[in-house]
């Protein structure tokens, strides 16, 4: 318990002494694909991001997208502050260092007759589109591959204003984010208006699979028939108080959810959740919805009101957590009781074997 109390009251400067826990955290989550931002948000200018405190710069060259480090080789300046050339190039804009889609120094105006010094480049990183986002990897290989979410290629599916994706800000790691959405015991709790019910506080039997890249939970629940992701097609026409079955399958990456709850009827609803870890305690989460029933598109803000309601009740308990960085199982700072939180163990387990650096 003193350690417990130690790390509430301190945890800022465990860390602070501890530089090299959050130098290990980065590199650990280095190895996996994570989300900068919507292919949208990238047209003919260079943008500039964070990704694990490191300040990276996303250019479109040769109609692709790559990334730099936002630093240009010369004296250091911000390349994000310059402009794309020829659709092909990156152009700094203190000297006017011309970059390839490599890194690669092509050009310095000031000494356009002489060599080009081999060392004239910059750090360039793994970079990958897919379903509408932008994917960077910042090791020197991927660890899983990308993942795919097939409901958003299905046209059997309506997605949410057009599947355009929407960014919200949290402060907490990507762990804690993914806990919170494998956790479905807090229902009644944080969200007792919306899908939970005050008087449904039992666990639901989980049945848990180890996936390559991510674990899947999967149960059913009986939720509010009024609330659009839980009463489907009958939410309109359901009483107060009417509950219904809902099953879920949960999937969740390192960095990622796809939650997927459907009726008996094959109706279903589809959350995805990409969460980009900016540092070590904070986040930005990407996310859209898609369903196979009530298509009509002037209904979507009915949908978003309510994702929107769920997701901030949800965040203020999540940004309360603490240690940022999840703690030794064996440490028993979590309390984890089975059967309700099985599949938290298992996420947690399973961060515990990728080597994910625990507080």
């Amino acid at each position: 318990m003193d350690y417990f109390l130690c790390i509430l009251m301190n945890e800022y400067s465990l860390l602070e002494e501890n530089a090299s826990l959050l130098k290990a955290y980065s590199s650990s989550m280095s190895s996996y694909w994570l989300p900068v931002c919507p292919s949208s948000s990238l047209l003919d200018k260079p943008l500039g991001i964070q990704l694990l405190e490191k300040r990276l710069v996303l250019a479109r060259l040769h109609g692709k997208a790559s990334c730099f480090d936002d630093l240009c080789r010369h004296l250091g300046a911000a390349l994000s502050r310059g402009k794309i050339e020829k659709n092909s190039f990156l152009r700094c804009p203190y000297h006017g260092w011309l970059y390839n889609e490599e890194g690669r120094c092509v050009e310095i105006p000031s000494r356009r007759n002489l060599p080009i010094p081999r060392d004239a480049r910059i750090g360039s990183y793994l970079t990958q589109e897919s379903q509408g986002m932008i994917w960077v990897c910042l090791g020197a290989k991927e660890k899983y591959p990308l993942p795919h979410f097939k409901e958003f290629d299905d046209r059997d599916f309506h997605q949410l204003d057009g599947g355009k994706w929407k960014e919200s800000h949290w402060r907490a790691t990507p762990q804690r984010i993914v806990l919170g959405q494998l956790d479905d015991t807090h229902f009644a709790w944080v969200h007792p208006s919306t899908i939970g019910h005050p008087d449904l506080v039992e666990a639901p039997e989980h049945k848990v699979t180890k996936e390559t890249g991510f674990i899947r939970s999967t149960f059913t629940l009986f939720q509010r028939k009024k609330a659009p992701s839980s009463g489907f097609s009958t939410a309109d026409i359901a009483q107060e108080g009417e509950l219904s079955p809902v099953h879920y399958t949960v999937s969740a990456g390192p960095n990622w959810i796809h939650l997927r709850k459907e009726n008996d009827k094959a109706e279903a609803w589809v959350l995805v959740q990409l969460v980009s870890p900016l540092s070590y305690n904070e986040s930005k989460v990407f996310w859209k919805i898609a369903r196979n029933f009530d298509k009509n598109p002037q209904r979507d803000p009915i949908y978003e009101e309510v994702q929107l309601q769920i997701m901030e009740e949800d965040k203020r308990v999540i940004e309360s957590q603490r240690p940022w960085l999840l703690p030794p199982i064996s440490s028993s700072l979590s309390l984890y009781l089975r059967p309700g939180d099985l599949p938290l163990i298992e996420y947690h387990k399973w961060m515990e074997e990728e080597r994910i650096p625990l507080l």
